[in-house]
């Protein structure tokens, strides 16, 4: 399995009115490929304040981890993003123990990309499933691509789905019901 360095480029708010976000990272060389995250508010929050590196008044979830694994002489070599399904990427910790054995931890890719922020370890992902799920069709200036439909989890398509009927957008709204029935009916790919 050959390995692709990620960083975070940008967070971009998508399926307005909703409160989901683009977490788009790029892969770290030649190639630049791209890779959009479909995330919640909460978590866009909390990588944009790991960007910054701002200070909270009291420590969030993954400041407090941080703090945790340094405590307990734990590094993390790196976080690899290895899976999606629905929508939703799973991750692993690789941790390394003070004796120098590594254990894995699963993660939510959100949470590992916060840490990695503040704790300054790769995030990686697996070059086959970069290669599958990158955005494609991205627009001169940047600001608009497609994202793969197995990005978007079974709910984030159902608003998404009425959110089309409100503003009678028929067709879209056929499309989507089309895919959440493909879903429910347990046929993905």
């Amino acid at each position: 399995m050959s390995e692709i360095i990620l960083k975070v480029l940008d967070i971009s708010t998508v399926l307005r009115p909703s409160n989901a976000h683009a977490l788009v990272l790029k892969e770290d060389g030649p190639r630049e490929r791209k890779l959009a995250l479909i995330i919640g508010a909460h978590e866009a929050q909390c990588i944009k304040l790991a960007r910054m590196d701002y200070q909270t008044p009291r420590p969030l979830t993954y400041e407090m981890m941080a703090h945790v694994l340094s405590g307990g002489g734990l590094h993390i070599e790196k976080a690899v993003i290895y899976d999606i399904r629905e929508g939703i990427y799973s991750s692993w910790l690789h941790v390394e123990r003070p004796d120098g054995s590594v254990f894995l931890v699963d993660s939510r890719t959100t949470d590992a990309i916060c840490l990695s922020l503040l704790m300054h370890f790769p995030v990686c992902i697996d070059e086959e499933l970069l290669e599958r799920e990158r955005l494609h069709g991205i627009s001169d200036d940047g600001s608009c691509y497609t994202v793969s439909v197995n990005n978007v989890s079974l709910d984030m398509l159902k608003k998404a789905m009425d959110d089309a009927v409100r503003v009678e957008d028929y067709e879209r709204a056929s499309e989507l019901r089309d895919e959440i029935r493909r879903r429910e009916k347990g046929n993905v790919c």
